[in-house]
């Protein structure tokens, strides 16, 4: 009985010890991707905007529709792209689904983390994390103040950190739908934040003065949204912790 848990011991520690390698792998690949994406977009800010990053960005209009010319055809392909590449690691890194999808926020966000480092490491931009970027372009343009991405993203990197290790160490994966669901929706209003002035980032001629330079940005929105998510992450990863905790405790006791 003795060798036999032993054994077993060691086989965990092992598997903790991948975990941990996959776990940097990762890491390293989210923080050299960043690299790669920053100098893409000091590429495109050359070719778009002579270097500037600031609004409003130069989109053409003809009768009414939006001309798109071949290169930000390739742009929304690339940003596409950028998502399933992250997917595609996640997917690799992980045993299961539920790591999979959470080895995929943590490229997620400490690539995007890092995309900021970098850029101002290239070009000192952004001088500070209220700074407005676009952020994407697919399929309206998500705009918003640097710390806004930031802050999903370093949530992002911690809670798939988090459950991986609870999961390698304890086994804990019970997340209900109910869970996904209430993440899910949070994330979908965070993502309307960001696309809420669309119509004046695109600087679509219909009603008002549009002239492309975002003014503010829906906090009431967003603010919530992230907040409630990231608290009600933390209450049910204690409440699977404690209902992990309080199960081994009766078969030791049985």
């Amino acid at each position: 009985m003795a060798i036999r848990n032993w054994r077993q011991n060691v086989k965990i520690e092992k598997s903790h010890r991948k975990a941990l390698w996959r776990w940097i792998w990762v890491v390293f690949f989210a923080i050299a991707f960043a690299w790669v994406e920053s100098s893409v977009v000091v590429y495109l800010r050359e070719i778009y905007f002579e270097g500037s990053f600031y609004f409003p960005i130069v989109l053409e209009w003809k009768d009414g529709k939006l001309l798109v010319d071949n290169l930000m055809r390739i742009e929304f392909g690339r940003e596409i792209a950028t998502i399933l590449m992250l997917v595609a690691v996640g997917c690799a890194a992980g045993r299961h689904a539920l790591q999979r999808f959470c080895f995929f926020m943590i490229a997620f966000g400490v690539w995007d983390i890092f995309y900021y480092i970098w850029l101002w490491v290239m070009v000192r931009w952004p001088e500070s994390l209220m700074t407005w970027d676009l952020l994407f372009f697919v399929p309206l343009p998500w705009v918003g103040p640097v710390i806004t991405p930031v802050l999903i993203a370093l949530a992002m990197a911690i809670a798939g950190s988090l459950i991986i290790y609870y999961d390698e160490t304890h086994g804990i994966r019970q997340w209900r739908w109910f869970d996904w669901v209430v993440e899910m929706t949070c994330a979908l209003l965070m993502i309307i934040a960001f696309c809420w002035d669309w119509k004046n980032i695109m600087q679509i001629a219909d009603i008002g003065e549009r002239n492309g330079i975002p003014v503010v940005f829906a906090w009431w929105l967003y603010l919530p949204a992230f907040l409630f998510a990231a608290a009600y992450f933390v209450v049910r990863l204690r409440q699977m912790v404690i209902a992990n905790r309080d199960q081994l405790q009766a078969v030791d006791y049985a």
